[in-house]
């Protein structure tokens, strides 16, 4: 059996991330995949047992990556609402740069392969989102935040932040920021 190749994994990724931005989920066929990234379809069998398998690995692997990217560089030397924001505006700023991430996040979260038995996908999203529970729940701590459920809270920034995607490139600062405010004000404490 050979063996799987860390940047290769990654390239199939992004390269179906790039394809599904263009013909969607169904449109998805693992031949014009291989095709794309240069590589035998066989190859692709390799690192994703089917179709189902790659997309959603390719899910795990996109809010893994915009988690990470979101709390990088966060400051840590201001107050937690400014730290909290600050998440926000990156996690806008890759959602404005990358509209495909929100694409592929929108038709994976009405497609079939978001249903049935994905115990495992659910444990590997919440490991990916460790960092935004984690800073929810200080907020939450510190009396900061309403004592609503993580995921609950989770969902409702998600959403909003979806929707926001629709509208950033015809949005000011200031307007993107007047969003962030409110949904600063939808969850804390007031």
């Amino acid at each position: 059996m050979r063996t799987k190749d860390d940047l290769k994994e990654k390239m199939i990724l992004e390269k179906a991330l790039t394809m599904i931005s263009k013909i969607g989920l169904s449109g998805l066929k693992m031949s014009l995949l291989a095709k794309e990234v240069g590589v035998a379809t066989g190859t692709i069998y390799i690192y994703f047992k089917d179709k189902k398998d790659l997309i959603n690995n390719l899910y795990v692997y996109l809010v893994k990556k915009e988690t990470e990217l979101s709390f990088e560089n966060l400051p840590q030397d201001v107050s937690f609402r400014d730290r909290f924001k600050s998440a926000l505006r990156n996690y806008i700023n890759r959602v404005a740069t990358h509209p495909e991430v929100q694409v592929f996040f929108e038709q994976y979260a009405r497609s079939p392969y978001n249903e049935g038995d994905n115990e495992a996908i659910i444990a590997e999203e919440d490991k990916a989102l460790k960092p935004l529970y984690e800073l929810i729940e200080a907020g939450q701590a510190e009396g900061l935040l309403k004592k609503s459920s993580t995921t609950l809270i989770i969902i409702m920034l998600c959403g909003a932040v979806g929707e926001l995607s629709e509208q950033v490139q015809t949005l000011s600062t200031s307007e993107i920021e007047d969003c962030i405010d409110m949904m600063w004000d939808a969850i804390a404490i007031h």
